[in-house]
């Protein structure tokens, strides 16, 4: 590392760190373009468009990457050497044939930036470069452009073949520019390959790689071009430069509580003890309200992680306890790793689950801190992300030296130019262990910041940075101007009038795993607390009372299998990932769905106390806002809306039989509800008899559903008629043989689909949704939710019957 190597300031008063050399000998002897790759201008002057930026540049720090053979730049004119900023690159040539004078700037904003069609460049003069089938590509081992194309796209992992069908290389020719407060930064072309199968996806393939000229190279400045990427370890001045530029430019706006307005609250100000560890005394701290942290997110897989105990935790209070011969060796190679991080950032404080919160203390600390999960993430200055990490083991790689097995693609096209691969960090989680686990999912939710190790490399990620990382140049200020105006990347959270701050979160947390299903509460406390804030309800089981009848209509997403600790009505009974979709079928605004549900449901719901209890209590009570509070006399629905006549039935009936429930399993604790049930519900509603079998209508002429392990059947009344469909689980399917009778249960109004210029409150479209239950003695469990028309539940001899639901 060129540590010696001076930073210099940008004009936007951004510190410039030096780059690095260049790999020497990036040519090989034998190489050579191929017939394709030769109709390819590689001129640097097809690569630059514009003026060249006013201001200084970074500094070349070329070392024996550069085929220079005198030391002085400005004499150098010899086209034997490969230095584009030794080349004559500043003349008319470097000009974009479309652009004015510099003194003009009336230049229409709105220009399509990824329009080839302006390229002077006869090669460019087209939106694709077409490189053949990749088996071709792969062939040509002497070209570098296709070297570096087929790494780019994925390398070794992307098929030659899709489904019987030749995979192929495309490269797309974009303009890569940025706009700020007018001034239009000098844009450069951007090649972005790509491979396709005929309309067959090749999900194998990376998405979006792009392949830009080395920074090293830029006549402009380096602006947002391939960096080179120090091989021995990570330089922590670059972390904490962008640490700083975070500070400067993001401001509050990276301050604030994700999802919401206003800041954080320590956890040192809610929590009796709340520990850090000190990484310049080596052990563990009580914090304060001024307290600075960094937070590890990190798998802990098989690794022996060392834990902090009752029997423990005051020897680790101890300055230089972790340091010790005998605590030192325990410690996992990712949590040694995120400290010398955090000292290398600047910052006095790591958290870590496993040495911050007492382990053993179940009945003291341990709850409360699983409930602030979300502020203790929060809070942190930034999240220090183990993502290609599979153990706690693993450790974070570049942090010690010579410890990440990193290859950066550079290639030489002629002795003028070298192009390289700006890495996009999506592609390099693809297949991460850390991706799939629960436990990570509310972590990088809440993190304000993010420093995410994967790929060989840092990546810095906040509000507005979307891929701040070690081989691409972003230290200018125009460029995080630009960022900031651009508004931003996507958050977990949509708002506080927004269902999908509740379905989004559970859609990607049910589709992770946990090693202990016993988890699956615990490891969500954190969203369930932005979920009370932002929506003003409690969670029953994970479902949010006050939108309880919709919530219940979630879908699966791929093969599910029972979960036997948790209720069978939640998606927190199931693996496998689900799919609610309240913005979808109807809209996502919370004043909406709750004006709706006062006008289509008729449930009353309540929760069984315990299984020895003749207790109910409701789910949640309009009057007071939350659970707890016993049934009324009311001609109201659990909403508060009038109660309306549907059914040619006597449906007066809606509060529960005392009784006791004997031979139920208890579920566990509900750790996310203020007043937790045994997680059965009891209540009163319409029961019809339907018959199941292969569908006959169009609507459900295919029995496999598009989410796997699923097969849709139809819902068969008295009459043979088929009244609607329903998607059923292939491993319950298999137990009985079509076509069979069962019991379902009317459970609210819903629609199937988004109506028509969103009039979602128009009659037509409105149908009953019905639920498949399958009893187990006293009680019965979900097995599938369908839907069938309004006054379809006649075919099916409906009673009102009470129904204890597990």
């Amino acid at each position: 590392m060129s540590d010696s190597s001076p930073w210099t300031t940008s004009l936007g008063g951004i510190k410039v760190p030096p780059l690095q050399p260049v790999p020497p000998n990036l040519a090989k002897p034998d190489d050579a373009l191929c017939d394709i790759c030769r109709t390819i201008d590689f001129e640097p002057s097809a690569f630059f468009i514009g003026m060249e930026r006013d201001g200084p540049s970074l500094p070349s720090s070329d070392g024996n990457g550069s085929e220079e053979t005198d030391g002085d730049d400005e004499e150098e004119e010899d086209g034997d050497d490969d230095s584009i900023a030794g080349s004559d690159l500043d003349g008319p040539d470097l000009l974009d044939e479309d652009a004015d004078d510099d003194g003009d700037e009336e230049e229409d904003e709105d220009e399509d930036d990824d329009d080839a069609s302006d390229m002077p460049s006869e090669s460019f003069a087209h939106d694709f470069i077409n490189l053949g089938k990749i088996t071709d590509v792969r062939s040509r081992t002497h070209c570098p452009f296709c070297r570096l194309a087929l790494a780019a796209v994925g390398g070794p992992r992307v098929p030659s073949t899709k489904n019987g069908i030749p995979v192929t290389v495309e490269v797309s020719i974009i303009k890569n520019g940025v706009s700020s407060r007018g001034n239009k930064l000098p844009p450069t072309r951007v090649l972005m390959p790509s491979v396709s199968a005929g309309d067959e996806f090749v999900d194998e393939a990376a998405v979006f790689p792009e392949i830009a000229v080395l920074a090293n190279d830029s006549p402009a400045g380096p602006l947002s071009l391939v960096r080179p990427v120090c091989a021995e370890k990570i330089d922590f001045g670059v972390v904490g430069n962008w640490l700083a530029m975070c500070e400067t430019f993001h401001g509050d706006e990276c301050r604030k509580k994700p999802g919401l307005e206003g800041f954080p609250v320590h956890p040192a100000t809610i929590l009796k003890e709340f520990r850090l560890i000190d990484v310049e005394e080596a052990c563990l701290a009580r914090a304060t309200s001024e307290s600075r942290y960094t937070a590890l997110s990190y798998v802990w897989g098989s690794a022996k992680v060392l834990r902090t105990l009752m029997s423990n935790v005051e020897s680790l209070e101890q300055p230089g306890a972790f340091n010790t011969p005998e605590i030192h060796p325990q410690i996992p190679l990712t949590i040694r790793d995120a400290m010398q991080a955090t000292k290398g950032m600047g910052i006095r404080h790591l958290w870590v689950d496993a040495l911050c919160i007492v382990q053993d203390d179940e009945g003291g600390e341990k709850l409360p801190h699983i409930k602030q999960m979300n502020r203790i993430y929060e809070t942190a200055e930034v999240v220090i992300v183990a993502m290609s990490g599979k153990d706690a083991n693993a450790g974070l790689p570049g942090v010690r030296p010579w410890t990440r097995n990193y290859e950066q693609y550079i290639e030489q096209m002629t002795p003028k130019l070298r192009l390289g691969i700006r890495t996009s960090y999506g592609n390099d989680c693809v297949g991460s262990v850390y991706g799939t686990r629960g436990w990570t999912y509310q972590e990088t939710s809440f993190a304000r910041r993010q420093l995410i190790f994967v790929g060989g490399q840092t990546v810095f990620l906040c509000r507005y940075a979307g891929n701040w990382s070690e081989d691409r140049v972003v230290e200018d200020a125009e460029l995080v101007l630009a960022e900031m105006l651009e508004g931003g990347g996507s958050s977990a959270w949509d708002g506080d009038d927004d269902i999908r701050s509740y379905e989004g979160p559970v859609q990607n947390y049910s589709s992770r795993t946990l090693t202990f299903r016993s988890d699956v509460y615990a490891a969500f406390a954190g969203v369930a607390q932005r979920v009370r804030d932002l929506l003003q309800t409690d969670l029953c089981h994970g479902i949010p009372p006050r939108y309880f009848d919709w919530c219940l209509l979630w879908d699966p997403m791929n093969a599910q299998a029972r979960c036997e600790g948790t209720p069978s009505w939640s998606w927190t009974g199931w693996t496998g990932g689900v799919f609610p979709r309240i913005w979808d079928w109807y809209s996502p605004k919370i004043k909406a769905i709750q004006k709706a549900l006062k006008v289509r449901t008729w449930i009353i719901w309540y929760q069984r106390v315990a299984h020895d209890s003749t207790e109910c209590r409701l789910v949640w009570d309009y009057n007071a806002g939350n659970a707890g509070h016993k049934h009324t006399q009311r001609a109201k629905n659990f909403y508060g809306g009038k109660a309306q006549s549907r059914f040619a039935i006597d449906c007066s009936r809606t509060h529960p039989t005392e009784r006791t429930l004997t031979g139920a399993p208890t579920y566990y604790p509900d750790i996310l509800c203020d007043a937790p049930g045994s997680g059965f519900l009891q209540f009163w509603t319409v029961a019809v008899q339907f018959r199941l079998d292969k569908p006959v209508s169009s609507e459900g002429s295919a029995t496999k559903t598009w989410f796997g392990g699923h097969t849709q059947l139809g819902i068969f009344g008295s009459s043979g008629r088929e009244l609607g469909t329903i998607s059923v689980a292939d491993v319950w399917l298999a137990k009985s043989s079509l076509p069979l009778t069962r019991e379902f249960i009317l459970l609210c109004e819903a629609r199937d689909e988004r109506a028509e210029d969103y009039k979602y409150d128009d009659e037509p479209g409105w149908r009953y949704k019905v639920m498949l239950l399958e009893w187990h003695g006293e009680y019965a469990e979900r097995v599938a939710v369908g839907s069938i028309n309004k006054g379809d539940e006649l075919e099916g001899s409906p009673v009102w019957k009470e129904i204890i639901l597990g």
